[in-house]
Parts: C-alpha cells; structure tokens; sequence
C-alpha cells in the first residue's frame, strides 16, 4: 500500500530550517493542502517547489475531507499537509483528516521537524521530563489543571499576552509559578525572558510585544530547588539588606534583581530567619 498522505513540517521561523526530506516530498506529491496559500507559496519558491496548493482549515475542513478522501480513492492522488509554522495537528485541525485517512484505511505517514511547543521548552531551562501542552491560552484550560508538577506550555499571540500574565499573577494557582516566556524562535529577534508574572509584564509594557509568543509555567520541585541554589549565592546581600529594610520590601528587592518569584524568595528569607 503507498502512502497516500505526508504530514510535513515546516520552518516556525527561520525559512532555511526546512528538512531536505521535506523538500523531497513537497517534490513528490500531486497536492499540498495548507494554512494561508501566502505563506505556504513563500517557503516552496524558496525550496523550487511548484505544486498546487488547497487552503486547509478550520472553516472548511468539512468540505476538504471528504474532497482529499475520494481524490485519494478514486484517483490515485497523494496529498501532503502542513501549517504555516511548525509540525501539523499540534493546534490545528490536522487530526480529523488523519482520522479520516485511518477509517478509510489509507497509509499516511509523518515527515518529522520543527515545533514551537517543543522547541521553546528546551529553551526554557525549566523541568522537560513531565510536560503539558494545553494549546492556545484558555482560562478555563488552564483552571481545570490541578495539583500538577509538569511544565505546562501553551501558546499566545502578542496582543493577548499581557492580559494572559495578568491573569496568571492573579491566579491562585499559578501566581507563584516560575514563568518562561519565548517569542521569534530561530529568528534574529529570538528572545526568552524568565521571571515571575509581574516581571514579564512589565517588560513586555516596556517593550511591545511582537511575534507569535510561548509561555511556560513550572512548580515543580526541581526548579524551586534551583532557585533555593541561586538566592543562595546572594546570601551577603540578602543579609545585608534584611537588617536595613524590612523582610517584605528586602523580598521585593531581591526578586527584582533575581528574576525570582518575590514570594519565593520572602519564604527562602523567612526560612533563614527561623533558622
């Protein structure tokens, strides 16, 4: 049996990301379906790939199915999917043509590359052995996690990332959480910014937020553990400040400068204390 449909991924930024086997098979197919024929167009001019492209998304995923489904059948057609960025299915509507091709028993396979998601968490320094990708940013995605100590990754646009960190630094649950925020991956602007809520929006109030953006969260143990580790190299300040000013605004002082959780670290003062 051929393999009827390819799941390609593609570049998240940097255009020359792109495999070679993903350049041979965009080669090989009949039809590509996508995202935006814009974007799309863009990485196969780059590749000299001519093939012709089928806008594929949530609109009309309805009326494609069933379209690609009889042109593999009937008509001996191969097809390759991919997004505008990144590896299909992950947030997009990939998963119901693979459950189509799975029903009508045709092969379909996957051409492995790029994913935000995953991409960001290697950046991010935070705990990777557990991990939870919820999507796009849902309060009520994010209310329904409990008492869990994976990393959760999610993904948010610039003009809704202020209001998520807000509703992060109210959060009960997540308001102590140690936060990694990742924009422009693989491209020239890349940056990753570490901090708790209040930190990360002030900076992106100070500097506009844009680019598609990937925010991690993590309580786990380890990384608290790392943090216990470096507010531990600023026992002299600590110290110093603590018999200054009082334990609350030494904390504040002392998370500004860190980059550290304020009540991390006021807990972290508190514990020496007693001791």
């Amino acid at each position: 049996m051929k393999t009827s449909l390819y799941i390609v991924s593609t570049p998240i930024g940097n255009i020359i990301d792109f495999t070679m086997r993903g350049v041979e098979i965009l080669n090989t197919v009949d039809i590509i379906l996508c995202e935006d024929t814009r974007i799309t167009n863009k990485l196969l001019v780059n590749n000299s790939i001519n093939k012709p492209l089928v806008v594929y998304n949530d609109h009309n995923v309805d009326i494609i199915i069933p379209k690609v489904i009889d042109n593999i059948l009937n008509n001996n057609k191969v097809y390759a999917l991919v997004s505008d960025a990144g590896t299909p299915l992950i947030s997009d509507p990939g998963y119901k043509l693979v459950n189509a091709c799975i029903k009508n028993n045709i092969k379909y396979t996957a051409i492995p590359g790029p994913c935000a998601a995953i991409n960001a968490l290697v950046l991010s320094g935070l705990p990777s052995d557990k991990f939870l990708f919820i999507g796009f940013f849902n309060s009520k995605k994010l209310d329904e996690i409990k008492d869990i100590d994976n990393t959760i990754i999610m993904y948010e646009s610039p003009n809704r990332i202020i209001g998520t960190l807000e509703y992060i630094k109210n959060s009960d649950k997540f308001k102590y959480s140690n936060i990694v925020v990742v924009r422009e991956m693989t491209k020239i602007f890349e940056e990753v910014v570490r901090g708790n809520a209040e930190y990360l929006i002030d900076h992106f109030n100070k500097n506009k937020p844009r680019g598609e953006f990937v925010i991690l969260l993590s309580q786990q143990k380890e990384t608290l553990n790392n943090n216990e580790e470096m507010l531990n190299n600023y026992l002299d300040l600590i110290n110093l400040l603590v018999y200054k000013i009082s334990l609350k605004d030494t904390s504040i002082v002392i998370s500004k400068y860190t980059k550290i959780n304020k009540n991390t670290v006021y807990n972290f003062i508190k514990s020496l204390h007693n001791d």
